[in-house]
């Protein structure tokens, strides 16, 4: 097998061994993804020369027995909305074409450095993270490695892809309200947003809040071996600073499960077939499942409207020349935004307590929530990219309340369509809860790996 498809622990197993080296993993990544000969387009920037320095260096740790960790050697890349000291961050958008190489490391990218991991490049992210589509005036459009004529969602629309080519076994994203764990349904990886805070996160935008940063891999177990590294505080996010205490992990759990919730999207039926196939089998392997009441709380308008508030807020600082140079949808939806009334914003954000509030009585009496990922497989790409933008919640409400709630939740692979499409389940924990979260995900993905 070749050393690229080998998960975290299987290639740094092969690094202890003297099997692999991580000097010829990293050319042969850099040579699949500077080839692309699919066309996926999910890389906007490679460093061989510094990434190759990285190898060189961890390969000899490895060789002295001296390796500093579970990512010691592993190639990992940043969604292009993070600063790395030297390269230069786009955040998918023509408008920082004039932008300096970033200054420093932003507290994640420090991590992963500091762990021995090789940073080879950035992926491609919607334009300043604003969408699910898989397109940014930048880079261009993001393709599906699982059929390159549909989308490879967003905003972490690069990672997604990069993983699922089998580009590397690790790549960092960002989630707002769903921007890891959408494209790692449609393309049929494991993606994570722990409980906010988790992962340091400095400079924060004006989406604070709502953002988590977050591991795409193949596996449950390397989302859990990234955040051995990942998930370290750091005084400069000071949501960051809480005791990470190891979680209990129930032999059998207590399994709320829910088909609808957050927006009011027609479920693709091979989806629920899909979840309620787990959910029988789950309960004959000795787990109690509770059927999540209705809510009747589909909050997706005032997401929408809370989100429009906060592009405006991105860019009320910038001049009229320079948001000229944003997309014209992101422009129209800055505009939308300075349009919003205070009243309108203020209930909005009301409805939106609501849900969280109600969503977060519901883990009294479980341990994990289960839910699909998304409701349909990746759509196919359009012809050209709207012009107008387009309220993306209303067809997406599973994820973006646990960006609400701040909740970790996990996306992983549930299953194809006939046309062979994957499609994703979402595990959700309490607030810091992550390590059930992991828990509960590898225990689903033995069970579906089993048949």
């Amino acid at each position: 097998m070749s050393a690229l498809k080998l998960d975290i622990g299987a290639l740094t197993a092969a690094y202890a061994r003297g099997v692999h080296d991580p000097v010829a993993v990293l050319q042969a990544l850099l040579a699949e993804a500077g080839a692309d000969t699919p066309g996926l387009n999910a890389l906007c920037h490679l460093d061989a020369e510094g990434a190759l320095a990285q190898a060189q260096a961890s390969a000899a740790r490895w060789q002295a027995g001296r390796a500093l960790g579970p990512l010691d050697g592993v190639p990992v890349s940043i969604k292009d909305l993070l600063p790395v000291a030297g390269w230069p961050t786009r955040r998918g958008s023509l408008a920082t074409a004039g932008d300096p190489p970033a200054a420093q490391d932003a507290p994640l990218v420090a991590q992963l450095r500091a762990a021995g991991a090789v940073l080879f490049g950035k992926t491609t992210t919607t334009e300043f993270g604003w969408t699910i589509d898989s397109h940014n005036p930048h880079a261009g459009t993001t393709r599906n490695p699982r059929d390159v004529t549909r989308s490879a969602g967003g905003s972490s629309s690069g990672a997604a892809a990069q993983v699922a080519a089998g580009w590397g076994p690790l790549a960092v994203g960002s989630d707002a309200g769903g921007s890891v764990r959408i494209p790692a349904a449609w393309c049929g990886v494991v993606g994570f947003k722990p409980t906010y805070g988790a992962i340091p996160a400095a400079p924060q935008s004006a989406f604070a809040e709502f953002a988590h940063f977050g591991p795409l891999t193949r596996s449950v177990a390397d989302c859990a071996r990234a955040m051995a590294v990942l998930g370290q505080s750091d005084p400069r996010d000071p949501a960051s600073l809480y005791p990470r205490t190891p979680a209990q992990r129930p032999a059998q759990l207590r399994i709320g499960w829910s088909l609808a919730l957050g927006a009011p999207t027609a479920l693709d039926p091979a989806i629920a077939q899909a979840m309620r196939a787990l959910l029988e089998r789950l309960a004959a392997a000795g787990h109690q499942l509770v059927a999540l009441p209705p809510l009747g709380l589909d909050a997706d308008q005032a997401m929408w409207t809370v989100w429009q508030s906060r592009v405006h807020e991105s860019f009320v600082d910038w001049s009229g020349a320079q948001r000229a140079a944003l997309d014209p949808a992101l422009q129209r939806l800055w505009e939308q935004g300075a349009d919003l009334s205070p009243t309108r914003l203020a209930r909005a954000r009301a409805q939106l307590r609501g849900l969280a509030g109600a969503l977060a009585q519901q883990f009294a009496s479980i341990d994990v929530l289960l839910t699909p990922a998304a409701p349909t497989v990746a759509p196919l790409l359009p012809e050209a990219p709207d012009a107008q933008p387009r309220n993306w919640f209303a067809g997406n409400g599973y994820c973006y309340p646990f960006n609400l709630t701040q909740q970790p939740a996990l996306s992983l692979p549930l299953g194809r369509d006939a046309q062979g499409l994957p499609f994703g389940l979402q595990v959700v924990a309490r607030r810091y809860a992550d390590e059930l979260v992991l828990h509960a995900g590898r225990v689903v993905e033995g069970m579906l790996a089993a048949g």
